[in-house]
């Protein structure tokens, strides 16, 4: 019944674009959630017992027994034909809600992003209500930021397309080397393009290959793919020689060809380590390869716990008990639940009832499965003027606490930098979440002295979180250099909705290597003992 499913995530969506009730907003959400993988709807459409069900009042009753037994609802044709043509594409910009893109449609007549992109650099919207100079500016700078980004695609993304282009590579070339190279070997977090190395012999191979690339094309609409050829003896140096960016070859000295056999055997006849395809970025890494610093990154099993998960106590699509069994079963020693606190109205943030309620449930489901440890925390909100959304007999109630901010992203860089160091000096605060507030493709971070930031988290010996969702990918690797300067403490944390999420910390791990951090630096590496301490500061 996934047509069921769709049907209630467009109403969900349509509802969210309108800024209806975010309550009955969340009725969808939850009756989505709840139906998913029913397969007696149409049954109980028939019998009239769909209200029967859970998250399914009589609202969404009817509208189910509607579409099931008739094909369409009117709620959902109503709501289609009340927005206008161009408000699900206006509303893609930052600062642009319902009521701003329907003043842009009936006062200037905007449809599309491009006729808001002139209609800024003509100054149009200078004079409409509720607009003026700053939100132009705005709008103009999220149009070419997204401009800037057409055609790429998230790390995530980019390892699909790859997997299916190698599988399909490989029925024609099956005994040759056909291997991902550049920025997609080194995990960057956006892709331009993808490049692969393809081992062939003779011009005829070479010539099959880019036939090849043109059928793939031709049925995928995908990014850019480039190919890179090589012959068999010189496979591995040009595997090296296309994997890391021009300031990794040039700190190697940009070496002639020579023979090799393995990249390991490459780089030991250059007197170096073998030094891992995620951190041939900045050419730093080859003299911390030579000091035998990387060899104490963390490594890719490395992780023994994980924070930052949310379930259906707030914005969660899988239950607390879901979550846990699912991270002890992929051999995690803890999991920290962390749901959204009661500020947070778009994600059913947690008010003081609850939080008893969950606490209870979480002593319980510990009780039942010792196998794990689960700590109980809570994503607190920053709110304004940095206080986080509790009071202190609260918050001292909690095993952790992840302080973020999700609102007011626009502030100066001042306010902002002040807003979150108080968070930060916050004796309860022990993550700061999501630092930056960056969505890939989506939204830039906010303006915020990052510098400040990680110099105080580390006095105070908050982690800075390397959050893994794919999305966000934050903090940017790019701050490596002064996390290490100060020794910053981090924690890769998945922000997992599902227990799909518990997965993404594959991601969150690659950018940590990237920003060449060690190992003992990362919080949930420590065992359930040294955790422990670490949350209390023993």
């Amino acid at each position: 019944m996934s047509n069921v499913i769709h049907l209630l995530q467009e109403i969900q969506r349509l509802l969210e674009l309108k800024g209806e009730n975010p309550f009955k907003i969340r009725a969808f959400e939850k009756a989505a959630r709840t139906l998913a993988g029913r397969e007696d709807l149409l049954e109980r459409a028939r019998q009239g017992t769909l209200g029967e069900l859970p998250g399914v009042g009589k609202g969404i009753q009817e509208i189910l027994r509607e579409f099931l037994l008739e094909g369409s609802t009117a709620v959902l044709d109503e709501l289609q034909q009340s927005i206008p043509t161009g408000v699900s594409e206006l509303t893609q910009i930052s600062g642009l809600g319902y009521k701003k893109a329907l003043i842009l449609i009936e006062q200037l007549g905007i449809h599309t992003v491009g006729e808001l992109e002139y209609a800024c650099k003509e100054n149009r919207l200078l004079k409409l209500k509720g607009f003026g100079p700053k939100i132009q500016e705005k709008i103009l700078e999220d149009i070419l930021f997204q401009n800037a980004h057409q055609g790429s695609q998230k790390l995530s993304e980019s390892l699909k397309i790859s997997e299916e282009f190698l599988k399909a590579l490989d029925q024609i070339f099956p005994n040759k080397r056909c291997h991902e190279t550049g920025a997609l070997r080194r995990k960057r977090e956006i892709m331009e393009e993808l490049e692969f190395l393809v081992e062939v012999e003779k011009s005829e191979d070479q010539s099959t290959a880019l036939s090849f690339l043109d059928a793939f094309r031709a049925q995928n609409a995908v990014m850019p793919i480039r190919l890179h050829f090589a012959r068999s003896q010189e496979w591995v140096y040009h595997w090296a020689k296309t994997t890391g960016t021009s300031e990794h070859w040039s700190a190697l000295g940009s070496p002639d060809f020579f023979p090799s056999t393995t990249e390991e055997n490459f780089y030991d006849q250059l007197g170096l380590p073998w030094i891992p395809p995620e951190t041939r970025e900045t050419g730093e890494e080859v003299g911390l390869a030579r000091s035998g610093y990387l060899s104490h990154l963390l490594p890719w099993d490395g992780l023994k716990g994980i924070f930052h998960n949310h379930t259906t106590w707030s914005d969660g699509r899988a239950s607390l008990k879901e979550m846990v069994v699912e991270a002890q079963n992929q051999g995690f020693q803890y999991i920290g639940i962390s749901d959204h606190s009661q500020s947070a109205h778009y994600a059913s943030g947690l008010k003081l009832d609850a939080l008893l309620e969950q606490e209870k449930e979480i002593r319980t489901l510990q009780e039942k499965h010792p196998g794990i440890r689960i700590f109980w925390g809570i994503e607190s909100d920053i709110l304004a003027d940095g206080a986080l959304d509790y009071e202190d007999s609260v918050l001292k109630r909690f095993d952790f606490v992840i302080a973020s901010v999700h609102s007011r992203f626009k502030m100066d860089r001042e306010t902002m930098t002040k807003r979150i160091l108080a968070a930060i000096r916050n004796p309860y605060t022990r993550f700061l979440g999501h630092p930056t507030g960056r969505l890939l493709l989506g939204r830039k971070g906010y303006d915020v002295d990052m510098d400040a930031i990680i110099a105080e988290a580390a006095q105070h010996e908050v982690a800075v979180e390397f959050n893994s969702n794919p999305a966000r990918l934050d903090l940017d690797w790019r701050w490596g250099p002064e996390m290490r300067k100060y020794q910053a403490f981090t924690s890769v944390n998945p922000d997992a909705h599902d227990t799909e999420g518990l997965k993404d910390t594959v991601f969150g791990i690659a950018m940590t290597r990237k920003a060449l951090i060690q190992k003992d630096r990362v919080v949930n590496s420590k065992s359930i003992v040294e955790v422990e301490k670490w949350l209390k500061r023993n």
